[in-house]
């Protein structure tokens, strides 16, 4: 079994973490906050007190923060991973940057001789602790193959997009599409509610058609606003300003308008909540 760490133990590294501990995969953990390691070290990892000790322990690393200031400090500090890897290790940064973060950073590493992938992830909270995440690849396509025994073990699929950054281009795009949706679904339901129509059977017809999965998520949110976020307003509305500013002058009315949305949802105290409350505000 590979040596893994696992940088950052938010939702998705949490879950991620379990699933490698859970496939037999020797595994380093570090989090800012330690204590938020004390459960995987119960069950058999081993606590880091920096992410260069982490990374020196490891032939895979993986990164999972919540943003670039977050990321860039934990590769790039003297305590980062960038200090203290091991020659010959692959590094991936799976949480959602902006391009030109990953761009540079993709150039940090191969400046030093390592393999690089960027590998956003899909399928939130429950796919990271059921091993069953959609890792969405940019780098070396040949390389993956000898990743294969790590990355099966959490997740389901790997989608390979082209060279390092073209992972995260994607997702940004990915995460700009739902949010448009999430947004236009609600506006739906508050039109068809104003025309005097039964919500329940609205939502069920939506489902059925234009349908899709993140028709049937919108509704079910509709219905049942989720108890704990899946993916918060915070994060929605950090990674559609990435997109926005990848977008390079092409137009994105919509996504713009999401962001907006995202974005008084957040000034309102909402940050914490899931993503989908902008389809429940009027």
């Amino acid at each position: 079994m590979a040596k893994v760490a696992v940088v950052g133990l938010g939702i998705i590294g949490r879950g991620m973490a379990q699933s490698l501990l859970r496939a037999g995969h020797e595994l380093v953990v570090w989090n800012r906050t330690a204590s938020r390691a004390d459960d995987l070290v119960r069950e058999g990892a081993v606590a880091a007190a920096t992410p260069a000790q982490a990374a020196a322990a490891a032939d895979v690393v993986f990164e999972v923060t919540a943003d670039d200031a977050s990321s860039r400090h934990v590769w790039t500090a003297e305590d980062g991973i960038l200090a203290g890897a091991r020659t010959g290790a692959t590094l991936i940064t799976s949480a959602t940057l902006s391009a030109e973060w990953v761009e540079e950073l993709a150039g940090l590493c191969a400046s030093r001789g390592f393999p690089f992938y960027d590998m956003p992830v899909t399928g939130g909270s429950p796919a990271a602790y059921t091993g069953e995440l959609v890792l969405l690849a940019g780098g070396d396509a040949a390389g993956l193959e000898q990743l294969a025994p790590v990355l099966d073990a959490v997740s389901r699929l790997v989608r390979h997009f082209g060279p390092a950054g073209a992972g995260t281009r994607f997702k940004l795009v990915l995460n700009s599409l739902q949010a448009v949706h999430l947004a236009g679904f609600g506006e739906a339901m508050r039109m068809a509610t104003a025309a005097g129509l039964d919500p329940e059977q609205v939502g069920a017809a939506l489902v059925d058609r234009p349908g899709g999965a993140v028709t049937e998520m919108a509704w079910q949110c509709y219905r049942t606003p989720p108890q704990s976020p899946n993916f918060s307003v915070a994060w929605a509305h950090k990674d559609l300003t990435y997109a926005s500013a990848m977008a390079d002058g092409a137009p994105h009315p919509l996504t713009d308008a999401a962001r907006e949305a995202l974005g008084e949802a957040e000034k309102q105290g909402l940050g914490e909540d899931d993503w989908s409350v902008i389809n429940r505000r009027s």
